[in-house]
């Protein structure tokens, strides 16, 4: 299965927090890596639904059923792949923390320049990678209508992009990180918390086997 594009990763985890699925929910909302295209295979193995279906709200009731039940089914697996997409965020946000840290220093070293293209690049640069955006958002918005699937697929990966890597961190670079990254400390020690508690003799699994027919 190929890797989901990050507008498709957009609108599965909303969709999916919608239906009360928020530890699936939180699975995709963790971003793409190799935890998350194990999560979306098993559900194709075990369910039959292919995951672009939510982001496309393609499901019946009773696929929304299956998937309800796979998450009861897995939750301590699901708990564990979102500890590691959680603790994976926090340390990509340190690390690109670190790396703003360092491009306003050089930024503050231009500034001193007397050459008034380096101490304006940046502003130059961020302009037009703004500009260029909201251009190809006005055309995906409302371009020509009869695209093929494989045209809209390309639209939807780049405007993807666009939004959440180009435009992102221009706008942390100049304002800085959003206040959703400062709470990561805080999420990360709730999902701990929780992962013991999904495994422990009284918990979750416990529960599950309790229920389980002789």
């Amino acid at each position: 299965m190929p890797p989901l594009a990050p507008a498709a990763l957009a609108a599965i985890a909303p969709e999916l927090a919608k239906r009360g699925l928020d530890l699936l929910s939180g699975v995709f909302r963790g971003g793409p890596g190799p935890r998350l295209q194990e999560t979306t295979a098993l559900i194709l193995e075990r369910t039959g639904i292919d995951i672009h279906d939510v982001a496309e709200q393609k499901l019946s009731p009773e696929q929304w059923g299956s998937l309800k039940e796979f998450e009861l089914q897995q939750q301590d697996r699901l708990l564990e792949s979102r500890q590691e997409s959680e603790a994976g965020s926090l340390e990509r946000e340190q690390l690109a923390a670190a790396d703003r840290a360092d491009a306003r220093s050089l930024q503050r070293i231009a500034l001193s320049s007397d050459d008034v293209v380096a101490r304006r690049f940046i502003y130059y640069y961020a302009t037009l990678l703004t500009l260029l955006t909201f251009a190809f958002i006005f055309y995906a918005a409302f371009g020509p209508e009869n695209r093929s699937e494989s045209q809209q697929r390309i639209i939807d990966t780049v405007l993807g992009f666009l939004l959440g890597v180009s435009l992102s961190a221009i706008i942390q670079y100049f304002f800085g990180s959003s206040v959703g990254s400062k709470d990561k400390d805080e999420k990360m020690s709730q999902i701990r918390r929780q992962l013991p508690a999904a495994t422990a003799p009284g918990g979750a699994r416990s529960a599950r086997r309790a229920g389980d027919p002789a």
